[in-house]
């Protein structure tokens, strides 16, 4: 019976972790498209980075609002912060746990010679 209990307490876990790391995974992704992208498009206007990013977030399918997005400069860097709320099923169908991802970006916007 102590083993049956064991291997049920393991198999949770194992669950949660293997739940808990997809959406870590997915957040990863979903970083590293927002920086590739924003890395090749440098001189988009902060309204065309919001558009970009949210596109990115719907094909990863990541609940990320407009307002959730901070674009910022800092001499040569742009500075794209975000945030956002996900239920992670951890044991599905009987424990939810709310985590906040705050992935962030960052480029060198570096001006071309002779322009």
């Amino acid at each position: 019976m102590k083993t049956i209990i064991k291997l049920a307490i393991a198999a949770l876990l194992l669950t949660a972790a293997f739940q808990a790391g997809a959406a870590a995974f997915n957040n990863f992704q979903f970083e590293d498209a927002a920086q590739q992208r924003l890395l090749f498009d440098a001189r988009a206007t902060p309204d065309e980075v919001v558009a970009i990013v949210m596109k990115i977030a719907a094909d990863y399918q990541i609940p990320l609002k407009e307002e959730n997005i901070e674009v910022s400069n800092v001499a040569q860097d742009r500075i794209v912060q975000m945030h956002y709320d996900i239920d992670i099923n951890l044991i599905p169908g009987v424990y939810k746990h709310k985590y906040t991802f705050t992935p962030k970006t960052s480029t060198r916007v570096l001006q071309g010679v002779g322009r």
